[in-house]
This record gives structure tokens, C-alpha cells and sequence, in this order.
């Protein structure tokens, strides 16, 4: 038996080994691509969901809550204004969004329309928030934090 014959023979049986390895790292290779594509389009929805209640939340302070807060006579917000002011930021977002965006943010986090509701409203707290502590902590600006001032929206 020669060289080439022993080769042929190997080649002969190591194909099927190789194929079945090449079929098995091209499904891992499948999985890893599908996985990075949920994840992208996931960051994608979260990062629209991000901005529209920024952009949201900064002109609602901007227009509505220092119109308000200028406008009484302890610089503060009344009570029952926060509720709704809070409840037209939502509002507004869910606009920006429109019906295909809520559904869909829905759809890939796997929530009903009040748990995305309550998700909105979780992130509507942050950002106040964190529209907040910027202000403060440089000192200036409307959004000074005032001692027992509730901000914007209820806690």
C-alpha cells in the first residue's frame, strides 16, 4: 500500500468527521450571529425609548415646570400638578413613539402595555432625576434642588 493510498484511505474516513465539525461550528456560528442581532436591534429600541424621554422630559422642565413653578408664589410645584404633568410626559412619549414603536418595545422586552407603561414612567423618574442632580451639582440653572421640594413628578 503506498502513501496515496493510505491518504485516500484517511480522507475517506476523516470526511465525515470534518463535515460534521464544519456543520457544528457553522449552527454555533448561526447562533452567535441571530444572538448579536437580537441584542443590537434590543439596544436599538432601548436607546429610541432613551431619547424620546429625554428629549421629553427636558421640555416638559424647560416649558411646563418652570412656567409653573415661576408662576406660584413658594417657587414650588402644587401637589396635584406633578400627577399630571408626569402623566402628559408619558403621554408624550408614547406619542413619540407611536403605536408600531410601543408595540414593538412591548414585543422584544416581553411586557403588556401597563408593565410598558410603568417601564416609561420608571425611566421618566430617572431621568427627572438625573436632570436634577446635573443642576445641582453645579449650582446654577432652574433645576436647583430646593429643600423639601418633590421635583417635577411624585417620588
Amino acid at each position: 500500500m503506498s502513501g496515496t493510498d493510505i491518504g485516500i484511505q484517511l480522507f475517506k474516513v476523516l470526511s465525515p468527521v470534518l463535515m460534521g465539525v464544519i456543520t457544528w461550528v457553522a449552527a454555533k456560528l448561526a447562533q452567535l450571529l441571530s444572538a448579536r442581532v437580537k441584542n443590537e436591534y434590543l439596544r436599538g429600541v432601548l436607546v429610541r425609548l432613551d431619547d424620546a424621554v429625554v428629549s421629553v422630559v427636558r421640555e416638559v422642565n424647560q416649558v411646563t415646570v418652570e412656567a409653573i413653578k415661576s408662576a406660584s408664589i413658594d417657587g414650588r410645584l402644587p401637589a396635584g400638578a406633578r400627577d399630571t404633568i408626569k402623566n402628559a410626559a408619558l403621554n408624550a412619549i408614547k406619542s413619540h413613539l407611536g403605536a408600531d414603536g410601543l408595540e414593538e418595545l412591548g414585543r422584544v422586552l416581553g411586557l403588556d402595555g401597563p408593565a410598558v407603561d410603568r417601564l416609561i414612567g420608571t425611566r421618566i423618574e430617572a431621568t427627572v432625576h438625573s436632570l436634577k442632580a446635573q443642576t445641582s451639582s453645579n449650582g446654577t440653572g432652574p433645576g436647583v434642588e430646593v429643600p423639601g421640594d418633590a421635583g417635577p413628578f411624585p417620588k
